[in-house]
């Protein structure tokens, strides 16, 4: 199925999470890059989004590419970088595959409703506009997600229903959904 969405040739950007950490960004890109190979998928042209380009390099290379990759990593940082390159009309805008991983699913919310989580750098409940390229909020790593923690997305669900998922999941918007579990607990 892959090969029939995507074709060699194509070029791929990696949207970091953190615009300062190019050594763990550099490390990452190349193992996407390693994953796409496995599965026979090679990319023409390859570039990383972080403060060693230009916000203009940036946005070019963003309207360019056949797929984006939105990084894991700090999920406030990265919304905060994705707003100072003014990156998110052309993310929203742009044709082809983007993908969200970790702090990148839960940023590509139109609404993002992120739970607590001090162990991310989310000291309390934040609610803010995010990418807006999908309806549905995502909470990642459920797996390791403590009895707090979930006590935490419970809460922060009363404003938005929240898709939870395991590592090594996803959910794929086009009608068809992966595995998840809804947390919802709105007042109505």
């Amino acid at each position: 199925m892959r090969k029939r969405i995507l074709h060699n040739n194509s070029s791929f950007v990696l949207v970091a999470s953190d615009f300062t950490e190019h050594s763990k960004t550099d490390r990452y890109l190349d193992v996407f890059l390693s994953m796409f190979g496995n599965s026979g998928i090679v990319f023409n042209e390859v570039h990383i989004i972080d403060d060693r380009i230009t916000r203009g390099k940036a946005l070019q290379y963003i309207e360019k590419a056949d797929i984006a990759w939105i990084a894991g990593g700090d999920t406030l940082k990265q919304i905060a970088y994705l707003k100072e390159y003014n990156l998110i009309p052309a993310l929203q805008s742009r044709e082809g595959i983007t993908i969200g991983m970790s702090a990148g699913s839960i940023n590509m919310a139109k609404r993002v409703v992120l739970a607590k989580d001090i162990d991310d750098n989310v000291i309390e409940l934040s609610i803010y506009d995010g990418i807006g390229l999908v309806d549905i909020n995502i909470e990642p790593h459920l797996d390791s997600a403590s009895e707090d923690y979930m006590r935490d997305i419970y809460e922060a669900s009363q404003y938005s229903a929240i898709y939870g998922i395991y590592d090594n999941t996803f959910i794929k918007i086009t009608n068809i959904y992966g595995t998840y579990f809804k947390y919802k607990n709105i007042s109505e």
